[in-house]
């Protein structure tokens, strides 16, 4: 891994952090909060870091599924928005 330093502007004045001082600074401000809803922001912000990292395989069936929808796009067969959701409204009695 990279030791990448990271730079803050707090008031005028640059301040140079290491991965390590910002994981430590986390780390405190995490220990140092009761704000659930803030913690459950935070925890749903690494989550989704650490899930864009992995590559979702297709299975045969979906990329033929894929794949078919691509030849029906380029032959011209489907809705415009409005059109499906005309066809939508329809089917619900609106």
């Amino acid at each position: 891994m990279f030791n990448f330093e990271f730079v803050n502007l707090f008031k005028g004045k640059i301040i140079m952090h290491t991965e390590t001082e910002l994981k430590e600074k986390l780390i405190e401000k995490i220990n140092s909060t009761d704000d659930v809803e803030l913690l459950q922001e935070l925890l749903s912000v690494i989550d989704f870091e650490s899930r864009s990292e992995d590559v979702y395989t297709l299975s045969p069936e979906e990329l033929a599924a894929v794949k078919d929808g691509i030849a029906q796009i380029d032959n011209g067969q489907f809705f415009s928005n409005e059109e499906a959701n005309r066809i939508i409204d329809k089917c619900l009695g609106k």
